[in-house]
């Protein structure tokens, strides 16, 4: 599969932990022209020009697929079905469907996560041109009008507006959470921008959603936690103006981001809000000419919990979320919401099962699926990521190749956990028998 792509301008560069750490050894195994380009998938996740290309920049999320690397597997998996359906059962903020789309493929994500959903769907979202050109212009009005407003708060006498009260939240304990983390004059700044979201979503719903990512993407930025995975308390000076100037510029970015994506036709991928386990019986069995999917990493991250400030201030209900969370830190820490669990790294192993099962069932005869899944520590042990989805594989799914890149161990407990074997992430690629 060679699709066309835009050409893509630089823009900034935002750097994480593998695209400064020096890279790591690549071992391969299986066939060995598909394991070559595994590896190759391994290290265009390093390109920083692709990773700030189309609307990767728009929001941050923790452990996103590197684009480079997206776009690589979507290459090797695709090979030989251009007009299939690309499906990704952990789609995130939309990374691979955004690479999907720039390809001009058909794809699918799913996640259970509603603001991956939401995220993911923003940053897909080629509507026609006049339709991204209202997207633009009304979140430049809206971010007009807060300004506006925000000089009017100045004189006297002037009465603020009320703040929100999203259906289903308490609103006294919604305040409570969200005054530790806003100074008074920067909250009152998102809650009139949400606010304006929320009258824009009554007649457009799908412009609504958009700015709701724009308007995310901004919210830790002013905020005094530290970053997505650190919720560290920081004092942060946020100046007058500033949530309603960088929602401006975001909405700008995702405008940018979505008008190169359209070089290339295609269709804006279905985004759907589901866990997982579940898509052989929504979707049917050989749904999918390929899959491109990063599952979770066993004990890593929690996404309910990092996401928690966002589901507050935007109204998100997230229940089903924290209930259905596969691999979260939470469940290693003993402080799941689902109960008391025995051995969590065996309930991890059932659940990796369920989707690898799933995975064989969405696949056609002959149709690959590319994992991208790292070693972890969880519960203070070591867990080898690639051994737990060897030890799923049944009957319909056999190993083609795989490529291991060596990470660097964080911290104490990482060195000791692994002392005897090396820290590593994988890309495995599986093909249905």
């Amino acid at each position: 599969m060679n699709p066309r792509r835009p050409e893509r301008p630089r823009t900034k560069e935002r750097r994480s932990l593998s695209t400064v750490a020096a890279p790591g050894r690549i071992d391969t195994g299986g066939d060995p022209e598909l394991a070559h380009q595994l590896a190759d998938a391994l290290r265009e996740g390093r390109d920083r020009e692709v990773n700030e290309s189309l609307t990767h920049p728009l929001h941050t999320y923790p452990a996103r697929m590197h684009p480079g690397t997206a776009r690589r597997l979507i290459d090797v998996v695709m090979e030989g079905r251009p007009y299939g359906t690309l499906i990704d059962p952990f789609c995130g903020s939309g990374t691979t469907l955004v690479e999907a789309r720039a390809a001009g493929a058909r794809a699918i994500g799913v996640d259970l996560n509603p603001l991956a959903v939401t995220l993911a769907r923003a940053k897909t979202w080629t509507a026609p041109l006049p339709r991204r050109r209202a997207l633009r212009d009304v979140g430049q009005r809206i971010a007009g009008e807060v300004l506006a407003e925000g000089k009017q708060a100045r004189r006297s006498g002037h009465e603020p507006a009320p703040l929100r009260a999203p259906a289903g939240f308490d609103p006294n304990a919604r305040n409570r959470r969200l005054a530790r983390w806003f100074a008074p004059h920067v909250r009152r700044e998102l809650e009139l921008i949400a606010t304006h979201i929320e009258d824009v979503r009554a007649d457009d719903p799908e412009i609504a959603e958009a700015l709701t990512a724009a308007l995310s993407a901004i919210l830790y930025k002013v905020s005094s936690r530290a970053s997505d995975t650190d919720p560290t308390w920081v004092e942060r000076h946020v100046a007058r103006g500033a949530a309603a100037r960088l929602f401006a510029q975001r909405v700008e970015l995702l405008f940018a981001g979505l008008d190169e994506m359209t070089r290339v036709r295609g269709e804006t991928p279905q985004v759907i809000e589901a866990d997982a386990r579940t898509l052989v019986d929504r979707l049917g069995a050989g749904a999918a000419a390929g899959v491109v999917t990063s599952p979770p990493y066993a004990g890593t991250y929690d996404y309910a919990e990092q996401h928690r400030l966002r589901f507050d201030f935007l109204g998100i209900r997230h229940r089903a979320f924290d209930e259905g969370e596969i691999g979260a830190r939470r469940s290693f820490d003993g402080d799941d919401r689902r109960g008391p669990r025995p051995d969590p790294r065996h309930q991890w192993r059932q659940d990796l099962a369920a989707v690898v099962d799933m995975i064989g069932g969405l696949l056609v005869p002959g149709g690959r699926a590319a994992l991208v899944i790292g070693d972890s520590i969880a519960g203070g042990r070591a867990m080898y990521a690639d051994d737990d989805v060897r030890g799923t594989l049944g009957d319909d799914l056999a190993l083609a190749a795989w490529a291991s890149q060596t990470r660097p161990t964080l911290g104490a407990g990482e060195r000791r956990a692994f002392g005897e074997r090396p820290k590593r992430e994988h890309v495995i690629l599986l093909v249905r028998r």
